[in-house]
């Protein structure tokens, strides 16, 4: 091991990452990993018990920017896309208790909707003013 790394004094290598809220990469000299916390900013060794995967991905995410986080954009270089996942086909059995459940819930709202009507259409009925019905007297 080199002196300035035995002193742990390591140099951070060009291609480190930043994943959940961490800085990682390798020591330029010995090439043991490292990792750096934004409190802490100083490069360490990574603990005993702990290990770092270096996982090739699509690409490195960037720091999101206010402009990005407002109007709620993508990550630049990222498109909107979604990739579309092939959709889980349904047993014959699931899919009818299904279609019966949705007849079910349309035949409620149905009903509610006649029942609203009908007490609208009654109580309009019984509330409204009677005729006064005057005689005269004598």
């Amino acid at each position: 091991m080199r002196p300035n790394c035995a002193a742990g004094k390591h140099e951070i290598g060009s291609g480190w990452a930043r994943n959940q809220g961490l800085d990682l990469g390798c020591c330029r000299k010995c090439g043991r990993d490292l990792v750096r916390s934004r409190r802490s900013g100083m490069w360490r060794t990574v603990p005993k018990g702990f290990r770092v995967v270096w996982r090739r991905g699509a690409e490195m995410w960037a720091e999101p920017s206010a402009a990005q986080l407002l109007l709620d954009l993508p990550a630049a270089g990222r498109s909107l896309a979604v990739p579309a996942s092939r959709p889980r086909r349904k047993s014959r059995a699931a899919a009818a208790v299904e279609l019966l459940a949705m007849g079910a819930r349309c035949l409620a709202w149905t009903v509610t909707d006649c029942v609203r009507a009908w007490a609208r259409a009654f109580l309009a009925r019984r509330l409204a003013p009677q005729p006064v019905l005057s005689l005269p007297a004598g």
